[in-house]
């Protein structure tokens, strides 16, 4: 048994320190873990999408865009382990195996961001969150992963349908972004978005509005 998986490993400084994870490419994972592909290009996609609009709000550098592609992609690795808490699997998984194609520094934020994927986000999760090895990182690496999990909730919640939901037209109001959502997923997928806001709500003073593109 890997030291990661076993009980009380978060709380385990010595464990911790003794770990020495093992990465893997991109494909080897998506192999070993049996990760879903379309969905899992969807949400790499839709997180792009939503990087790039709203980088005048979320303020991640252009750097972390790749970054954001990887934790999208990545983010249902636990789903084959444990489908029911595949989050946390996926946690685990990605702490033991990050995507040898990230930088040391930013490895464990996609382990974070598939623990956070999923579940609700509101403060008592964040206060939770503080009290694991997630508060041993840098500040920076932080706010990182919080600002790259808040949007992959989004992009995953526009394929939760998985019927090929699209970003449709956005507005940038005053504190509002007002987005459009189109398919025949699109109002599935548009209150999905609303509830799956949680994360960016406590981050941002900007709300973000969903609703189906009419049809003409």
């Amino acid at each position: 048994m890997c030291p990661i998986d076993n009980p009380g490993w978060e709380n385990n400084s010595r464990v911790r320190e003794n770990f020495v994870p093992e990465p893997l490419p991109l494909e080897a994972l998506y192999y070993k873990y049996s990760i879903e592909r379309s969905h899992a290009d969807n949400v790499a996609r839709n997180a792009l999408e939503l990087f790039d609009l709203l980088a005048p709000v979320h303020g991640l550098d252009e750097k972390y865009r790749q970054l954001m592609e990887i934790a999208a992609l990545v983010h249902d690795t636990g789903v084959s382990t444990d489908l029911e808490k595949h989050h946390k699997a996926g946690r685990d998984i990605l702490f033991r195996h990050p995507p040898a194609e990230l930088p040391e520094r930013l490895r464990p934020v996609v382990a974070w961001t598939a623990f956070l994927h999923r579940k609700k986000a509101g403060e008592d999760k964040l206060e939770k969150l503080r009290k694991t090895s997630f508060a041993e990182m840098p500040e920076e690496i932080q706010d990182i992963a919080l600002k790259v999990a808040a949007l992959l909730r989004l992009a995953d919640a526009l394929d939760y349908s998985r019927l090929e939901s699209r970003l449709g037209s956005s507005r940038f109001g005053k504190k509002v972004v007002v987005f459009k959502i189109k398919g025949p997923g699109a109002a599935i997928d548009a209150e999905r978005m609303a509830k799956k806001g949680d994360l960016w709500d406590l981050l941002f003073d900007t709300k973000l509005e969903f609703s189906p593109e009419s049809k003409k």
